[in-house]
């Protein structure tokens, strides 16, 4: 609201400058700015707008990691830096955004000019309360709002158009529906936006007082504090923005000061479960933390952030601040960092534990959004000798996250870390030890792998113990990756044999069903190849693990292919993607891209296996996966590329090629499960499907298969009652009342490409 103009110029200054920054001081709206500027210029940048959010990262070494964590990048080597990030960025067209820098400021100018310097397509937007003072960098400097002058507060007509009080009218129907403007108290609304300097924060903390206060009480509260503050509010904060959150600081009860004390101990976004865990004790009671937190979400102190799964909440930066400072005052920082470590250690055991009655996508998910405070969680563990064993504990549990998950790179170097305050030989050196190991073979070092087992095996012999299978599940893995499918398969299958069905389940069991399955198929078992994967997906089922039961599917879409069946591999391949997308498993996206495309070349729709492939191979460049699979797996590649060689021209081959590559990874997955057509924006832009989210459309398809909500959830591993709130979301939105209705429009949608905007 009232930025229209410096958002115009942002814009034209992306144009023509590499790195722009929005400047101005706490509460002025520079990232409001920032995102809605970045949001009119999107189409511009092919490879997309990325955000870092960095009012959560207080120590500079991190910043190259939360960037990292935004951009994915290429190289998985070790942990990322400006190097690694400008490999990644060199020859893409990519906006990046920079959110909050003025804390890490000189780290932050430093990396930009090194990303500039080697990345001719990239610009920077950078949002902060000073300049990073990089060369060629260009300033937008967000003043106050405009504020009404003498003869507009004399006419209702002409108050109304002001920027500053228009957004206090906004902000308090928000509030209080039937208030409005009037004669009678344009007077007074004139004055408290000029008491608040035009400050968008300062103005949105007073409106929410509307529901509580008259507007001549808070006239005068705001007289008196603002005079008596204005003198104490030194540093970075704008006098009247310190003196705005204080008096709303003031106002709030003491429940709500305290929450407010406290929520700061969180570095991101967290959940009511998780304020309650870590912020309850005897002086808040567990069952006053929800009231507290949607009081403070009424007066505009918490920011309530609606997602899928649910809503999480965030500070706004100067409301972090000034509770962190209440919170160092209390002494209980400490304390509360702790507790903040307990409940996120057992939400990874939660997750490495999770039961048939969990969704995994979801869970597992949210894991991953949380990482930031799980990161946070770590930094503690290895900076307390105290808590450096449940640190090395945490690190192992995640293994998903660092595997399964994508987050190879933040796995390798919490572990390394953490691994050199452990006792070698100790049940928790070996395990840490074992998930190192696993990341290395998932990173394709192969040779740092062999180490690792090596100096695991030398102290800890193969048995019934979780670390003697673990090690020998490994040792399997890495003899078929290296091309002894024989050795492999015997290690594998001992493992397998060992556990037995009715037998313990660790999580061993389910990746070596997977990979003794891969050999089997590789050494030409067809027949015994689909029995490990079919009981695989049995017992996957059973116990809701969807991310091993995506990788069944696939191995069953690699055994219908090699029975010549390539309808039912490519059905078996495109069920093992929809799951795999929400995992950020890129290494198993790539596989499924693969095999589709080679089902394609076999029903001979050579131009679409043409796509697929250059798509995958795009996939293994792009994240970095060159030096990791099978070696069985790049002997198939290779064929069907000759396949495509073959019955297409060279001009019409790389012609599909590059298509396929200009797709991107979310693009390709599209394109695969027939979302969109090749050329067609990719998907999470403009993706035809809309008003439905992602997985909304998901449901939406496999409705149109006709299938019912409980063979639904079973088909996408996640609860029935998931799906039933899915299907009424999608009912809602269409306006439909019939599941028919729903069918019928997503059959038409995939037939006919995306519709016009707003026409179901």
């Amino acid at each position: 609201m009232g930025r229209k103009e410096e958002v115009r110029q942002v814009r034209r200054l992306l144009q023509v400058s590499r790195l722009v920054t929005v400047t101005g001081g706490a509460g002025i709206g520079k990232s409001r700015v920032a995102v809605r500027a970045a949001s009119g210029v999107r189409r511009a940048f092919a490879d997309g707008v990325r955000f870092v959010e960095l009012a959560g990262v207080s120590d500079p070494g991190h910043l190259e990691e939360a960037v990292a964590q935004a951009l994915e990048p290429a190289d998985p080597s070790g942990r990322p830096d400006a190097e690694a990030l400008a490999e990644h960025l060199r020859d893409r067209r990519t906006l990046l955004i920079l959110d909050t820098c003025e804390h890490l400021v000189d780290a932050c100018a430093r990396l930009a000019q090194t990303l500039l310097e080697s990345s001719p397509e990239l610009r920077i937007l950078a949002t902060s309360r000073q300049s990073l003072g990089v060369p060629g960098e260009h300033l937008v400097a967000l003043a106050p709002m405009p504020l009404p002058g003498p003869r507009e507060a004399e006419s209702v007509a002409e108050l109304s158009r002001c920027d500053s009080v228009a957004l206090f009218l906004e902000r308090v129907t928000a509030v209080d529906p039937d208030y409005a403007l009037t004669a009678g108290n344009a007077r007074q609304i004139a004055e408290v936006c000029a008491r608040l300097d035009g400050i968008p924060l300062a103005i949105e903390l007073v409106a929410v007082r509307m529901r509580t206060l008259p507007l001549d009480r808070i006239l005068g509260l705001l007289d008196d504090r603002l005079w008596l503050l204005s003198g104490l509010t030194a540093g970075r904060r704008h006098p009247t923005v310190g003196a705005t959150v204080e008096w709303s600081h003031e106002l709030c009860t003491d429940d709500e000061r305290l929450l407010w004390s406290r929520l700061p101990v969180f570095v991101s976004t967290f959940d009511a479960a998780a304020a309650e865990s870590v912020c309850a004790d005897e002086a808040l009671p567990a069952e006053r933390v929800l009231p507290a937190l949607l009081g403070l979400v009424d007066k505009s102190i918490v920011i309530p952030v609606r997602r899928g799964e649910g809503t999480v909440y965030r500070l706004l930066d100067i409301i972090r601040e000034y509770g962190a400072a209440k919170l160092l005052e209390s002494g209980d920082r400490e304390r509360l960092r702790r507790r903040h470590l307990r409940h996120y250690h057992e939400l990874a055991v939660r997750g490495r534990t999770i039961g048939p009655d969990a969704d995994q996508v979801e869970l597992w998910g949210r894991i991953r959004r949380d990482w930031p405070n799980i990161r946070a969680a770590l930094d503690l563990c290895a900076e307390d000798p105290a808590e450096h064993e449940t640190g090395l504990g945490m690190a192992v549990a995640l293994w998903y996250l660092w595997v399964a998950c994508g987050m190879l790179r933040e796995g390798h170097h919490h572990l390394e870390r953490l691994l050199a305050f452990a006792r070698p030989g100790s049940e928790s050196w070996s395990m840490a030890t074992l998930t190192l190991a696993y990341i290395a073979i998932a990173r394709g070092h192969l040779r740092e792998a062999r180490l690792l087992l090596e100096r695991c095996g030398s102290r800890s012999a193969p048995g019934d113990d979780l670390v003697g299978l673990l090690l020998l599940k490994l040792s399997g893995t890495l003899a078929v990756i290296e091309g002894d499918l024989s050795g492999g398969e015997a290690l594998l299958g001992a493992v397998v044999d060992r556990l037995g069905p009715g037998g313990r389940l660790p999580e061993v069991l389910l990746p070596a069903m997977v990979e003794l399955g891969l050999s089997l198929i590789w050494r030409g078992r067809t027949a015994a190849s689909r029995e490990v994967f079919l009981r695989c997906r049995e017992l996957c089922e059973e116990r809701g693990n969807a991310w091993a039961r995506a990788y069944a599917d696939y191995g069953l879409g690699l055994v219908a292919r090699a029975e010549g069946d390539a309808e039912r591999a490519a059905a078996h391949a495109r069920d093992s993607l929809r799951v795999k997308r929400h995992f950020s498993d890129a290494m198993a996206v790539v596989f499924c891209l693969e095999l589709l495309a080679g089902a394609a070349a076999d029903q001979g729709d050579l131009a679409r296996a043409g796509r697929l492939l250059g798509a995958a191979q795009a996939g293994w460049r792009d994240k970095g996966l060159l030096r990791q699979g099978y070696p069985m797996m790049a002997e198939e590649r290779a064929r069907c590329a000759e396949l495509v060689r073959r019955g297409l021209s060279r001009r019409d081959s790389d012609q599909a090629a590059r298509e396929g590559a200009a797709l991107g990874l979310e693009g390709a997955i599209a394109y695969a499960l027939g979302e969109e057509a090749a050329g067609d924006p990719p998907a999470g832009r403009d993706s035809g499907w809309a008003p439905l989210t992602r997985r909304e459309w998901e449901v939406a398809e496999l409705v149109a298969e006709g299938l019912t909500n409980r063979q639904i959830a079973h088909r996408l591993m996640v609860l029935q009652r998931t799906v039933d709130s899915h299907v009424e979301h999608i009912l809602a939105k269409l306006g439909f009342s019939a599941r028919a209705q729903v069918a019928a429009w997503a059959t038409r949608r995939r037939r006919e490409g995306p519709a016009a905007p707003g026409s179901p």
